[in-house]
Formats: C-alpha cells, structure tokens, sequence
C-alpha cells in the first residue's frame, strides 16, 4: 500500500487544479473574479488544505491566478495589449519549390535535439499522453495474445480497431461504416495513400496555403504539381477561392485541413465546408481531408468533419492517434467510402501491414471509454497553453507582430514585421538552443518569410516564457 502513496498527493492537487482551470476556459471564472478560498476548497473537493495550496502555487505559477495581499485568489486578468491576426497572402500556382529543401532539413534535424526548449514540434508533451494505461493494456495483450509478434493483420487493419475509429467519426458528424476504413501508418501514410490511388503524375492538387510542409513534399515527392487557395486566419479555407480554381484549373483531387490548420490553427466553418465539397464533389474532385486535429478543439463541441456533408463518397477523411495519444505508434486512419478498397491494396503493395500490438493496445483503449475523459484535459491544457503564449508574444516581440487566437489544435502563427526574416531567427534561436518553425516551409512557393510556427503543446512553464522572451529580443535585433 505504501508503494502507491506518492503517486496520490500529485493527482489530487491536479484535480483540483484542474477544475480552476475548466472554470476558466468555460468562462465560468473570468479575469479579476475571486476563486474559492483555500479552505472552502479544501471543503468542496474534500482534500486537505495542504493539496489546494499546492493547487492554487501551480495555477500561479503558470499565470492562470494571482495572490491578492488580504483578499485572496482572483483569475489573472490577460495582457492588455491587443495583437491583431496575421494576413492573408495573395497567391500563385506553382510546383513545390525546392528553395525550402535545406530548412526542411534543418528543420528535421532540430525535431531530434534534445539540448533544445522544443516549441518546434507540432505535439504534445509526450510526459502528458496516457501512457501508463497504455502500457497496462500492452500487458494485457501480451498476456492474452503471447504470439502476437507472428500474427499478421492485413489490410484495411484490425476490424476491432477500425469499428472503434468508425463510431468516433460520428462525433465529426459522419456516421462510417467500419469497411470504409483504412488502418495506416499515421496520417501523413493514409494521405500519401490516397494520392496514390486518386492521382497520377503530373497531376494538379489543390491546397490551402499556408499549409504542413509534409504535404507540400509528398506531393513533389509523387511527381503532382499544386495549386494555392488562402487559409485565412480567423476564418479559414476561403471557399470563394476555391470555386474560383475549380472553374479555371483541371483538379486531380484537393487535400485540406479544416480543423485547425497546421500552422495557422484557424477553423473553417461549416457553411464553407459545406460549400467547398460542394463545389469539388459536383466537379467530381475527391476531397483528403486531413483531420488530425479535430479532436483538440477548446470549445465544448467537436468540429464537423467534411464528410458530414458529403454524398458521393468522395471525401476520404485520414486521422491518426499522434497529436492525442501516442506519437510514437504511427497508426492512422483512411475513412474512405469510395476508396477504401483501392486504399487497402495500396497499403500492402507499399508497406505490407500496419504493425499488429499498436493496433491491438489502441483498440482496446477507444473501447474502455477512458479517452474522451482523457482528452477533456489535454484541451483545458491546451487552451490555458495558448492563451499564455499569445499573451506571452504580446508582450515580448516587436511593435508590428500579429498573432493567431486558435479555438484548438497545438499551434500559433505568427506574422513578424516585414524587416524580420523567420528563416534567419530561426537559424539565430537555434544557436540559443531554441526550437521554432520558419515560415518558409509551409508555403510551396517558399512563401511567408517573415512568419514562424510555435507549438503550444509543452505545459507552461517559467523556462517557457524565458525562451518566448529570448526569441522576442531576437526579433526585435532584427526589427530594425
């Protein structure tokens, strides 16, 4: 029984921690509203007033609240200072450019030093996935299945899994049938599948800009040429844009990421959802929707996915569990009800099959019912997180900088005044062991030089914000 003991007392002062916080990002606590007292908390979440204490220092030291002599706790008003959003760019077709290719590297490279404060990567801290669960249920699985290391699961993957994956996507607003999926290797697998199996080389591809720089590569990579439509910030894939492409540009297939774009983090509506596959599904464009984020929304409701207004089959809608439970098991998702046939057979001729105890442990998870618990605090975390880098950002970088306010996702984008090269303060916070994303890669025409990505998926933490203040005096050395 003593065994367990210090693993209690951390539980407990996050629970509680962890009801302030929902309070706060529900707006039930808002800026300069009095929090419990330490005893009446200690009352209501019957545990000692040692562990609310201990609670209320944690949210202080994050900066969520803040100590008032003779009064009390009281929700920490934000940062006055107002940034705007950043721009949309005017845009231009154009083939993937190879101007890129060594930042990616560096790029690459930088994702594997672990000298560095990593606001780089766009994940989680991997301290914060539900690993001891995970690594429960692969006990399991190696007590029930002991030569699971010789069994073989062919594509399309697990039916336990894939019917787990299906019911999941009627909270996207898509009800599947569990056939229509294709288990992969992680989202950027089921993507590159489906180009395979609905283009050809030299083919055209639509996407948004600014968009992953992964997808601007497998494209180059499979021999398609691209073409551009805006993602605007705070509105997102700009619909009009895309009829307007539609109109005048042969398509092949379009590959979009309407919840929380990476890296602008902004979310497409519903209406231009509806519109957008609409207009390519009447032109009898298939549609690859990247909906790896969807999950991480802020609010209280899940995006739609595109596939909830589709009814020609033609969206293929790919996912995986990398941004929200394992970053290390790379196993994705094709939902594709016109294409999973020709997907699964893709997927053998590539790669075989899908490693088989990732399949087994994942499935068994969605299937306890502890995710969507567990989820519940990755965005509370997620939200309080990108509320400290925005204001954090306000407060440290130069006169001129714009700043996207995502309602989910694990990334900002930011625009830096015209005289700052991203490119070169990303090459300068390395040098100062500090890890961000340059601008430069998300664009296909190497575009957006003046903008970086920063992931807000690492718990705040006073080394945080010293790194955000580095960064922002590096940037003001530029400025001019």
């Amino acid at each position: 029984m003593s065994a367990q003991v210090p693993s209690q007392a951390p539980l407990l002062y996050e629970r509680v921690a962890h009801l302030v916080e929902t309070q706060i990002a529900t707006g039930t606590l808002r800026a300069n509203d009095r929090i419990p007292s330490v005893r009446s908390m200690s009352r209501a979440a019957k545990v000692s007033v040692s562990t609310v204490v201990q609670a209320y220092v944690h949210l202080e030291n994050i900066g969520l609240i803040e100590a008032r002599p003779q009064s009390g706790f009281y929700v920490r008003p934000p940062d006055p200072k107002v940034v705007p959003e950043p721009r949309a760019k005017p845009l231009r077709s154009r083939r993937p450019a190879s101007i890129a290719t060594e930042m990616l590297d560096i790029c690459r490279e930088a994702l594997t030093r672990s000298d560095i404060v990593p606001l780089n990567g766009a994940f989680t801290s991997p301290a914060l996935y539900p690993n001891q669960r995970l690594n429960n249920l692969v006990r399991e699985v190696l007590r029930d299945r002991p030569h699971h290391a010789g069994e073989l699961i062919m594509p399309p993957g697990d039916p336990e899994l894939r019917r787990q994956i299906a019911k999941r996507m009627g909270l996207a607003g898509a009800p599947t049938d569990p056939e229509h999926v294709v288990i992969t290797s992680g989202a950027m697998d089921a993507i590159t599948l489906s180009l395979r199996v609905v283009c050809q080389p030299g083919d055209t591809v639509l996407v948004e800009s600014p968009t992953y720089f992964g997808l601007l590569q497998a494209i180059e990579y499979l021999g398609l040429k691209v073409v551009e439509v805006p993602n605007r910030p705070g509105v997102g894939i700009d619909a009009d844009a895309v009829r307007q492409v539609a109109r005048t540009t042969r398509l092949a297939a379009a590959v979009l990421m309407p919840n929380f774009n990476n890296p602008a983090g902004t979310l497409t509506t519903d209406d231009a959802k509806r519109d957008i596959v609409a207009t390519l599904t009447g032109m009898e464009v298939p549609i690859i929707e990247d909906d790896l984020y969807g999950d991480l929304h802020y609010g209280s409701v899940r995006p739609t996915s595109m596939r909830a207004f589709d009814e020609s089959g033609l969206v293929i809608s790919c996912g995986s569990v990398s941004k929200t439970i394992a970053l290390g098991y790379r196993i994705g998702w094709a939902v594709a009800p016109q294409f999973h046939t020709e997907i699964a057979r893709a997927k053998f001729f590539a790669s075989v099959a899908c490693p088989t105890l990732q399949q087994l442990v994942l499935a068994r998870y969605y299937a306890s019912g502890g995710y969507d618990r567990y989820l519940r605090r990755i965005r509370t975390m997620l939200s309080t997180n990108s509320q400290h880098f925005i204001d954090a950002v306000a407060r440290h970088f130069p006169a001129g900088t714009r700043i996207t306010r995502p309602t989910g996702g694990i990334v900002i984008w930011i625009e830096l005044p015209p005289s700052v090269d991203g490119a070169e303060l990303f090459r300068t916070a390395l040098a100062s062991r500090i890890g961000i994303a340059p601008g430069i890669v998300f664009s296909a025409k190497a575009d957006y030089r003046n903008y970086i990505r920063m992931s807000c998926g690492l718990p705040w933490s006073a080394a945080i914000d010293r790194a955000i203040e580095k960064l922002g005096k590096l940037a003001k050395d530029r400025s001019g």
